[in-house]
């Protein structure tokens, strides 16, 4: 009972401190919603090794060669060969492949013959990225349309029925982009604030001198920092499901996962966050190179993110920088759970690397800040 009495003690002690700090309760208030109003659109381009699966039910020379043809382009890489429908929406709805093409039985007899109706070729587009959804249909029209015209010339004046590509968004039908932004602004928005709160934290203790102060009470180390770091995180939560709220029934985008876990993840990306951000405080002199080092931080975060540039698009090792990115893990398992319904299964691997985020923070802080008062 005394631990936890020290710990909201220091909470407490926090929250007061938060309260008299009028530029902090602006920037909780006002800025959050107003970034998410004003950030409506993504304006990035390029594609590269877009991950694609492909089920060639007519197993012909010609569909194999149209298989060829997409994967050589910079655009798409053929990944996956699913043997059925199933296994291919599997592999869309886990995220594993963001471009989906089905080639019906038939599709070299129609392509030659002058009397059927055009082959016909789906495609399904992963809709939670509208960088990606939005550009692969021409990608793949472009394709098509050089591999038909190939096709025309061999030989001289022969009359065939061409491809038909019909391309279905999934999760984004009409590939409204507030669905794909506004989702990735909640996250970068909620970063920003957890970041600033916990970089704020002991950096100025240090720079009112209350810091000493604190170290000579009979609080424990960890309890200190527990203390601290708990009402960053309590706020940045709350701000998380206003700006959920605001998301939902002021721009109507459905949450089609569950609550429960979409809640949950979001806690654990701000108690990474607030570990990163205590890192930050520990380690400057005063709230200026603190503010500095979050502005650079956060430039570098997003970035990585995917949010102005899809992950699969970056260099080798601004790929690998990305996995360890927390803005990155937050932004995209928040989307698939919103936009995708994804369950926590199929974001193990982001909510893993945010644990993993989360506890080496939390040790390097403690071991750090142990280190500083010894």
């Amino acid at each position: 009972m005394t631990m936890l009495r020290q710990i909201v003690n220091i909470t407490w002690k926090e929250l007061i401190q938060i309260r008299r700090d009028t530029f902090l309760i602006l920037f909780l208030i006002l800025a959050p919603t107003m970034q998410l109003v004003l950030i409506s659109r993504n304006t990035a381009r390029g594609l590269r090794d877009i991950p694609t699966a492909i089920i060639d039910l007519d197993q012909s020379d010609l569909s194999r060669e149209w298989v060829q043809e997409l994967d050589v382009t910079e655009e798409l890489v053929v990944r996956y060969f699913p043997p059925s429908h199933q296994k291919l929406r599997t592999l869309l709805d886990n995220g594993d492949a963001q471009v989906g093409i089905v080639i019906p039985r038939g599709f070299a007899r129609e392509f030659n013959s002058p009397t059927e109706s055009p082959a016909r070729i789906q495609v399904m587009v992963d809709g939670t990225n509208i960088l990606i959804g939005s550009m692969i249909e021409p990608v793949i029209q472009g394709v098509t349309s050089l591999f038909v015209q190939r096709y025309v010339q061999l030989p001289p004046g022969m009359d065939i029925g061409g491809v038909d590509v019909r391309t279905n968004a999934l999760f984004n039908a009409t590939f409204n982009i507030q669905w794909f932004v506004i989702p990735s602004t909640v996250a970068f928005i909620v970063y920003q604030v957890a970041l600033v709160l916990a970089a704020t934290g002991f950096v100025r203790e240090k720079e009112i001198g209350t810091l000493e102060q604190l170290l000579i009470t009979p609080i424990r180390r960890l309890e200190l920092i527990i203390g601290k770091a708990l009402a960053p995180i309590g706020l940045s939560i709350l701000n998380f499901m206003l700006l959920l709220a605001v998301q939902t029934w002021g721009y109507d985008i459905p949450l089609r996962g569950s609550l429960v876990v979409l809640l949950l993840v979001a806690a654990l990306a701000i108690i990474a966050i607030v570990g990163v951000g205590t890192l930050i405080s520990l380690f400057t002199q005063n709230q200026q190179q603190a503010v500095l080092l979050v502005f650079l931080l956060a430039i570098l975060e997003v970035t990585l993110s995917g949010y102005m540039l899809p992950v699969e698009n970056m260099p080798l090792v601004m790929r690998g920088l990305a996995q360890i990115s927390t803005l990155q893990h937050f932004m995209t398992a928040t989307r698939a759970i919103i936009l995708r319904g994804a369950t926590l299964s199929m974001i193990l691997p982001h909510v893993l690397a945010l644990a993993g985020i989360a506890l080496g923070t939390g040790v390097i802080a403690w071991r750090s800040f142990s280190r500083q008062i010894a």
